[in-house]
């Protein structure tokens, strides 16, 4: 069987999981090509500038206990990024609650709700649930009067399907990519009134930003590859051919290359596609970015803040300059990266400039803008294929797509849309070195391993 030493390694897309494996094959002597559709590295952790102006695809920061993580990102930043401590929120019934809860929150909540969500801690306890839908694990882990007022509306809003139609790992993985740190518990009412009362003097986890925006991250990691002779093909769609347990070609555009490994990134259900085979009821989520640019500043400080009010078009906002300030063209200009989701297609999708203006309005009801004078300009943008939609019955649907896929034995799926994955970047970077350390180590390469990835192994 052929190894990553014999042939050209195609990675098919140059996201966060793509070109670290590329960066990370071709230090230990592989030779590589990364096949990206977009004009631009990144992914879906790619960046946008318009005038001064830079917005990410969503909120997205660096932070990771994974020490092996950690030292890549010391290698490839090298120290050029800002730091500084989360500040989320929510928006719930007109007023602004720091996320996760902080103490002086629990004032804010109305009395009403606070006396019911002590009364479910104290007999949730005493109740028997499925847990086989997102709607029972919430309701088991928080109690009704929470699932009600905070999670039933923004999942159904954000996912677009009842939290009895998804999957209760919505619930698990939704929730702690929220969270971040692994040290606050919020499983319950009991250990989220414990988490809450801990942060009286909590010191924030720092998290990490490169400072000229994330695309400054992905940039450095291109140069890396191209400079040891990789090859990035960007604006490029790729196309698999395969035969006999193999795939034989990988077409770049009008280009043929043989490979002897594909490392694929981008969507499984495209793969399954490409190769003739039965697709999965493995739907992705469209995201539809609204980038607002605004001439003043913002009375809202926070990083990014969750909307699951039904009368508010967008789901979440995050401000760019509130991560590095080299973000806005000078202090008093503020960038909103505003989110729609939707499915690719949908007469959202077709018609988002015509939602612009509802957008804006929401930016006044909200309290982000005073006025719709104070807006420069906006950018719409569309990105397919964002979320994998965790219904009910996809993990039936994932196994039998990986079943499908694993006949091809020099295929390796990997990263966010790749093994259909709801995860943060530095999940993406750990599976890319896993994936590195076990393919090396099937090319002889047993003294491989993922300190040493991380640090640069050697050819």
């Amino acid at each position: 069987m052929a190894t990553v030493m014999d042939g050209p390694v195609v990675i098919v897309g140059g996201g966060v999981a793509g070109l670290v494996s590329a960066q990370l094959l071709q230090e230990a002597g592989a030779k590589v090509v990364v096949i990206e559709r977009n004009e631009t590295v990144g992914g879906l952790a790619r960046s946008m500038r318009y005038d001064g102006f830079s917005f990410d695809v969503g909120p997205h920061r660096f932070h990771t206990e994974n020490p092996n993580v950690k030292a890549y990102l010391d290698r490839v930043i090298k120290g050029d990024a800002t730091l500084f401590p989360r500040l989320s929120e929510v928006y719930f019934q007109g007023s602004y609650y720091r996320w996760p809860l902080h103490p002086k929150n629990l004032l804010q909540l109305p009395l009403p709700l606070a006396l019911r969500s002590g009364v479910d801690l104290a007999i949730n306890g005493f109740k028997e649930y499925e847990l086989d839908t997102f709607e029972q694990y919430v309701l088991k882990q928080y109690g009704p009067t929470l699932y009600e007022h905070f999670f039933r509306g923004y999942s159904e809003k954000f996912l677009g399907i009842h939290p009895r139609e998804t999957h209760p790992d919505w619930a698990k993985v939704g929730i702690n990519r929220a969270i971040i740190d692994d040290k606050l518990q919020m499983q319950n009412l009991a250990q989220l009134a414990k988490s809450t009362l801990t942060q009286f003097n909590k010191v924030e986890i720092p998290f990490m930003y490169p400072t000229e925006g994330m695309q400054q991250a992905w940039q450095k990691v291109s140069a890396i590859i191209r400079a040891k002779g990789g090859r990035i093909l960007t604006g490029t769609k790729a196309r698999l051919e395969g035969k006999n347990g193999k795939i034989e070609q990988v077409w770049a555009g009008e280009e043929r290359i043989t490979p002897s490994m594909v490392i694929w990134t981008a969507p499984i259900t495209l793969a399954m596609k490409q190769l003739n085979l039965e697709l999965p009821d493995l739907p992705y989520l469209g995201l539809l970015l609204y980038n607002v640019c605004v001439e003043s500043d913002v009375p809202r400080k926070y990083q990014w803040c969750y909307y699951g009010e039904d009368d508010l078009i967008f789901n979440r906002i995050s401000i760019p300059k509130f991560f590095s300030p080299t973000t806005v063209p000078n202090a008093k200009a503020t960038g909103l990266c505003v989110e729609l989701t939707c499915m690719e297609g949908d007469t959202r999708w077709q018609n988002a400039e015509r939602l612009t203006d509802w957008v804006v309005d929401d930016l006044v009801k909200v309290g982000l803008i005073k006025s719709r004078r104070q807006v420069h300009n906006v950018h719409v943008e569309r990105i397919p294929e964002s979320y994998p939609i965790y219904h009910k019955h996809y993990p039936r649907e994932l196994e039998k797509a990986r079943r499908a896929l694993g006949q091809f034995d020099n295929l390796h799926l990997a990263g966010r849309t790749g093994m259909f994955w709801y995860n943060n970047m530095d999940h993406s970077i750990e599976n890319a070195m896993q994936l590195c350390k076990r393919l090396l180590r099937d090319a002889g390469r047993a003294d491989v391993e993922e300190s040493a990835l991380a640090q640069g192994v050697a050819s």
